[in-house]
């Protein structure tokens, strides 16, 4: 048995729940964030316990803070581009793809934001949206997230 697999399914049910609630109301709300993170570390910790495999676990903390990080310094330089609720999500999507790896955690960090912007390209041809159209990165980050997950699987 994986002993990963209950914190990647985790991922799954919260992250399109969030995506959801993002994409209807421009939101994450901190419980759920804040449960994706605790609860995937708590799953991470007991599975590194399980295996005595302390390697993934750390790579997996690094890579929650190097997105948080990145996230943050993207959000001050540019306060109308990414929003803060999208600064705390950084933090359990880089948990979930840095605890598969350094390039996944590159890889799938880059592709949340290739998504948003063939989201945004899509929506304003659409003429559902226009250049100063609020657009939900969230549901971008966490698509990314889940189909690096399922490739790097």
């Amino acid at each position: 048995m994986e002993w990963s697999l209950p914190a990647f399914l985790l991922l799954a049910v919260l992250g399109v729940q969030l995506a959801r609630i993002d994409l209807a109301h421009h939101l994450l709300p901190n419980p759920l964030v804040l449960t994706l993170l605790g609860a995937g570390l708590a799953l991470f910790i007991l599975s590194s316990t399980a295996t005595a495999d302390w390697a993934e676990l750390l790579r997996a903390a690094a890579g929650a803070a190097i997105l948080f990080v990145v996230f943050l310094i993207l959000a001050l330089i540019s306060p109308n581009g990414i929003g803060m609720g999208d600064v705390k999500l950084a933090a359990p999507v880089g948990l979930y793809l840095g605890y598969l790896g350094w390039s996944q955690l590159f890889y799938g960090g880059a592709l949340g934001f290739v998504l948003g912007g063939i989201l945004s390209v899509v929506l304003i041809r659409l003429k559902l949206a226009n250049l100063r159209s609020e657009v939900a990165f969230g549901p971008s980050m966490l698509a990314a997230a889940l189909g690096t997950v399922l490739l790097a699987s």
